[in-house]
C-alpha cells in the first residue's frame, strides 16, 4: 500500500465504515459530508442489524449473516465505545396464510444455518412480558440479532477515524469530479476541491447523481420509512419487537422507536405524502395495541427516512469498469452491512482484491 490519498463522500454508517478501516490500515483518507455526518438515511435508520427473512436469495443471505458477524467483530475492537443491543428479534403472526409463511421460513432459514426457532405462547410471554401479541398464530426467536443506535455507532467511527489521522470535513457539498484519462482525480464543492487517487461514493441517495458525473449507471428508486421516537420510557422490551404492521425497539436511553410503512397519496388528488406527524400519530396508535405502555406517551419527534434502494433492491459495492478509481457502496441494508462493508471495500481498495461475496452486487451489472 502507498500513501495514495482516498477521498470518501458521505459520511453515514457505511462511509464512516469504510474510511475506518481504511484509516486502520493506514490509508490517507478523507472522509466528507455535504450537510454534517449522518445527515442523510443513517439518522433516520431504525437500526436492526439481521439477515431475517426478506433476505434472499441464499447468496444475500449469506452475506447479511456475515454482516451480523462483522458488528459483533467491530463492536470487540471498539470496546466500550460501541453498544449493540443484543437479544435478537421477535416475530409473530395471527392465524392465517401468514402463520403459514412465518413458519416456512423459519423453516428456510434453519437449514440455512440461522438461530432462529419457533416458540410457544409461554416463551413469547418470557421473552416479552410487556407486549400484548392478540390472537396468536406463529412465532419465532431470531436469537443472534440485535439493534444499535446508528448515530452513536456514527460517532465512535469517526472518533475512531481522527484519532488515526483520517480527516472529516463537513459541510463539503461535493457538487463536481474532476476527470482525467477516464478516472476521477478530483472532487469539487463551489470553488473547494479535494485531490484523489481514489474516491468512494457512499453519498446516500446522492450517489446516482454522482455517479452519474464519471459516467457511471447506479440507478436508484424511491422509498420512505417513517419512525416515531417518544421520549424516554421505563423498560418494556429488551429485543427487537416485529408485530403485524409495526416495528420497534427500545433503546439504551430509554426511548421508543417504532416503524412504519408511510401510506402515500392518502387523502390527495397528486400523490402527495401525508404529513409525517400524521403518519406519526396512526403508527404510535397502532403500536400501542402491541406494546401498551406507549399509550399516550410523549412523542419527541416524527422523521421520514430516504431509504437507499438500488432499483433491484440489492447493494451496489466494487470499482467502476467506466472508471476505475471510483468505488461504489449503496444499499438499503446499510446498518446491517456496514461493518463488513468497510472491512471488504478495504481489502479491495488497498489490496486490489476481488472479494467474491461481492461478485453479485457490481456496478457493472447496471450498464450490461
Amino acid at each position: 500500500m502507498d500513501a495514495n490519498r482516498i477521498v470518501v463522500v458521505g459520511a453515514g454508517i457505511i462511509g464512516a465504515s469504510i474510511a475506518y478501516h481504511l484509516v486502520k490500515r493506514g490509508a490517507k483518507v478523507v472522509i466528507v459530508d455535504a450537510v454534517r455526518p449522518g445527515a442523510g438515511a443513517t439518522e433516520n435508520s431504525f437500526g436492526w442489524i439481521n439477515a431475517t427473512f426478506s433476505k434472499r436469495p441464499r447468496a444475500y443471505f449469506d452475506l447479511n449473516q456475515m454482516g451480523l458477524g462483522a458488528w459483533r467483530r467491530l463492536q470487540t475492537e471498539l470496546g466500550g465505545e460501541l453498544k449493540v443491543q443484543w437479544g435478537g428479534s421477535v416475530a409473530w403472526a395471527p392465524a392465517d396464510k401468514t402463520a403459514d409463511a412465518l413458519r416456512e421460513n423459519v423453516r428456510r432459514h434453519q437449514e440455512w444455518g440461522y438461530a432462529t426457532h419457533l416458540i410457544d405462547e409461554d416463551e413469547f410471554r418470557r421473552l416479552l412480558p410487556n407486549v400484548a401479541h392478540g390472537e396468536f398464530g406463529a412465532a419465532c426467536h431470531c436469537e443472534f440479532e440485535g439493534a444499535v443506535d446508528p448515530v452513536d455507532a456514527l460517532k465512535a467511527l469517526l472518533r475512531q477515524i481522527r484519532e488515526l489521522g483520517g480527516e472529516v470535513r463537513y459541510p463539503f457539498e461535493t457538487d463536481g469530479l474532476k476527470l482525467e484519462g477516464g478516472r476521477v482525480t478530483a472532487i469539487r464543492a463551489g470553488e473547494s476541491s479535494l485531490n484523489a487517487d481514489t474516491v468512494v461514493l457512499a453519498s446516500g441517495i446522492a450517489t446516482q447523481r454522482l455517479a452519474q458525473m464519471a459516467g457511471v449507471s447506479i440507478p436508484l428508486k424511491e422509498s420512505r420509512g417513517v419512525l416515531v421516537h417518544t421520549r424516554p420510557q421505563p423498560k418494556l422490551i429488551d429485543r427487537v419487537v416485529l408485530a403485524p404492521g409495526v416495528h420497534c425497539k427500545q433503546k439504551l436511553d430509554g426511548r421508543v422507536v417504532v416503524g412504519g410503512q408511510i401510506v402515500a397519496g392518502v387523502g390527495t388528488a397528486d400523490g402527495d405524502i401525508p404529513e409525517p406527524g400524521d403518519n406519526g400519530q396512526r403508527i404510535l396508535r397502532e403500536a400501542a395495541q402491541v406494546l401498551p405502555g406507549v399509550r399516550g406517551v410523549a412523542v419527541e419527534r416524527v422523521t421520514v427516512g430516504h431509504r437507499v434502494m438500488p432499483v433491484d433492491e440489492y447493494p451496489v459495492v466494487g470499482f467502476c469498469d467506466e472508471c476505475p478509481s471510483l468505488y461504489v457502496a449503496a444499499m438499503h441494508s446499510g446498518v446491517t452491512l456496514a461493518a463488513l462493508i468497510g472491512q471488504l471495500a478495504a481489502l479491495e481498495i488497498l489490496d486490489g482484491a476481488r472479494v467474491s461475496s461481492l461478485a453479485p452486487y457490481r456496478p457493472a451489472r447496471f450498464s450490461r
